[in-house]
């Protein structure tokens, strides 16, 4: 016999917001965005309305690794656990692309670092009712059922962000196969 059971179930989230001030750091990372952007053979759909590298691109990056050492506090806020970097792209906007609204609801935590300063039109987190403004150097860590999104550049410039999700490690991953990042 089939039966369904509904219920709405509420979850607690959270957007942590921070800054970095390792501008060299970042600076390299730009480099690495641009070269990455350059290699790009993306062909398909995605949310991002603009230039951006291979979902994978910057998963062994050193750089990108420098910027996680640097946040591993404010990560151990959100998420105390072990973690797997699963995706790791770069993005560069410019007049009129934009990032339609979704979500990562398979990730444990998402983010974002700035690359660039605005004036550039934000992320925009419905559920807060939140725009984050971009900054060089501020990054964002937020729940993964977050929608959100970038409303449409109506300026000539060029923002540039990277942005990743984090999976959890689960007893039955296979280490051969995962870059791990632990949070000691």
């Amino acid at each position: 016999m089939e039966e369904i059971f509904n219920k709405k179930i509420e979850l607690d989230t959270f957007i942590l917001i921070n800054e970095i001030n390792d501008f060299e750091l970042i600076d390299k990372l730009i480099i690495d965005v641009k070269e990455g952007v350059k290699k790009s053979k993306i062909n398909r759909k995605t949310n991002v309305k603009g230039e951006h590298t291979e979902f994978d691109y910057l998963i062994l990056n050193l750089n990108f690794h420098k910027f996680l050492k640097l946040i591993q506090p404010s990560i151990y806020k959100i998420y105390q656990k072990n973690f797997v970097v699963k995706n790791v792209w770069g993005n560069i906007y410019k007049e009129n692309d934009y990032a339609q609204i979704h979500s990562h609801p398979d990730s444990v935590f998402c983010g974002i670092l700035y690359c660039t300063d605005g004036p550039g039109p934000g992320t925009y987190f419905n559920q807060y009712d939140l725009n984050i403004k971009e900054k060089k150097g501020k990054f964002v860590l937020f729940h993964p059922i977050l929608f959100h999104s970038v409303s449409k550049i109506n300026k000539d410039i060029e923002r540039i962000t990277c942005a990743f999700n984090m999976y959890a490690i689960k007893e039955w991953d296979n280490p051969q196969n995962k870059k791990w990042v632990n949070k000691n």
